[in-house]
């Protein structure tokens, strides 16, 4: 579907609900192209609702998820606890994977910068394509994944002993996943997977985000698609995306320890975890743990917490990795202040790693918030976007991060995206890809 002219292929997968400058923490979506963007960013809430803190850290459905899959058999639904599916891509001697996203986007072709040759895969052990998006009747919408581009990462990921599963959804993708869903078109939709399936990919990531139904319908929906794409397909991974969070308004998240035991990962999106709304004060983009502060209300080790407790297995949860940060602008300078008026103006795409170190970042502005686990800068504002405090993450962070999944026996990380931790100055795709390097080393 992508041909040469990048800006069209944006439009259309901002058009088909794949993000938008509504979209907020917890969403995958296109990077931003304006200052509030068409990804994760400005000061919008979360899942498409402006203006508002995280109510639904789950999503309507669910969303980018555990059996003993990889290896050709069937789920074992008395296996929910083992360390996931054999020969799925991880380390020797750990079931820990390290995802990265690549997005359509990302390719030089489209206007990206970050070309194939430059994926760092032995600091991954799966990568996932985004996005598929699905129409609504069981078919791909314009803007969806390319098959010529998607053959080549399949092959170079099999190439390195890798594993390539394709993403389908992102941010705003929810009415088209209950249309698509939905008994009538149900089976159609089923096969299109499995057309990916038979393309090579080994497996699917269901991301599904938002909807026009109550949580119960979606969730209904979702469980019914799930279990038909096991019984169309029962030895391929299957992942899901979740929602992390707020420690003010706790989802009842029994859904995913229902589900858990058809899914190879139930991965939670714990990055634009932060934002300027009512209530809360300034907090970082990934925080790995809660503060305790009820105006600063995520963390990572709080929003595992609450799904281990619903029933997912540590060795299926995966945690977050943004490699991008967000903007706050005056008079915000550090977490835990008090807004005043500050907004968040950029995030996703224009605050990806590779700008924040080329175009905000000095060592007199660098900090680090111990209690967090997060660096952040803090600025005069006199850059581009105005940025007077920058949560963000970097190799220490991310050490941090895989260091502490790895204590918790979860099932390892997701990264949105890799291309955002890209410094092409490196010598070499190791040196190319610091972030990616640091996660690995921490998850093996």
């Amino acid at each position: 579907m992508r041909g040469h002219i990048a800006g069209s292929i944006v439009a259309a997968i901002i058009a088909a609900g794949c993000g938008s400058s509504s979209s907020g923490p917890a969403v995958h979506g296109p990077m931003e192209t304006t200052q509030t963007g068409s990804g994760e960013g400005g000061s919008a809430g979360p899942n498409g609702e402006d203006g508002g803190p995280p109510t639904e850290g789950a999503s309507d459905a669910a969303s980018p998820s555990g059996s003993d899959a990889a290896d050709g058999r069937a789920p074992d639904e008395g296996a929910a606890a083992t360390d996931g599916p054999v020969g799925d891509g991880a380390p020797q001697g750990s079931s820990a994977w390290t995802l990265g996203y690549y997005a359509v986007w990302d390719e030089p072709a489209n206007g990206g910068f970050y070309p194939l040759s430059a994926i760092d895969w032995g600091a991954l052990t799966h990568v996932a394509t985004a996005f598929y998006l699905p129409d609504g009747s069981g078919g791909w919408a314009s803007g969806s994944f390319d098959d010529a581009t998607a053959s080549q990462i399949i092959t170079a990921a099999h190439a390195h002993g890798k594993k390539a599963i394709a993403s389908i959804g992102g941010s705003g993708s929810g009415p088209s996943f209950e249309g698509s869903s939905a008994q009538a078109n149900r089976s159609k939709f089923v096969t299109s997977l499995e057309a990916l399936v038979t393309m090579g990919y080994d497996g699917l990531d269901i991301d599904w985000e938002g909807g026009n139904l109550t949580t119960a319908q979606d969730q209904s929906l979702e469980q019914s698609l799930v279990m038909a794409i096991r019984s169309a397909s029962p030895g391929i991974i299957l992942s899901m995306t979740a929602g992390y969070e707020n420690e003010n308004n706790l989802d009842d998240l029994s859904f995913y320890g229902t589900l858990a035991p058809s899914l190879d990962r139930v991965n939670l999106m714990t990055y634009g975890m932060s934002g300027a709304w009512e209530g809360w004060q300034s907090w970082h983009s990934s925080p790995l743990h809660w503060n305790h502060v009820s105006s600063t209300p995520t963390g990572i080790d709080s929003s595992v917490a609450h799904y281990l407790a619903a029933g997912v297995p540590a060795a299926k949860l995966g945690i977050g990795a943004g490699f991008y940060g967000e903007c706050y602008t005056s008079p915000v300078t550090a977490p835990v202040q008090m807004l005043g008026g500050s907004t968040v103006s950029a995030s996703d795409g224009t605050m990806s790693y590779r700008n924040i170190m080329s175009s905000y970042y000095s060592p007199a502005a660098a900090k680090y918030d111990s209690t967090a686990d997060v660096p952040y800068l803090t600025l005069t504002g006199s850059n581009s976007q105005g940025c007077t405090y920058v949560t963000y993450e970097n190799a220490t962070s991310l050490t941090a991060k895989g260091t502490w999944a790895k204590q918790q026996g979860l099932g390892g990380v997701i990264v949105w995206t890799i291309s955002e931790g890209y410094d092409s100055a490196g010598s070499g795709v190791a040196a190319q890809n610091p972030l990616l390097e640091a996660l690995h080393t921490a998850l093996e």
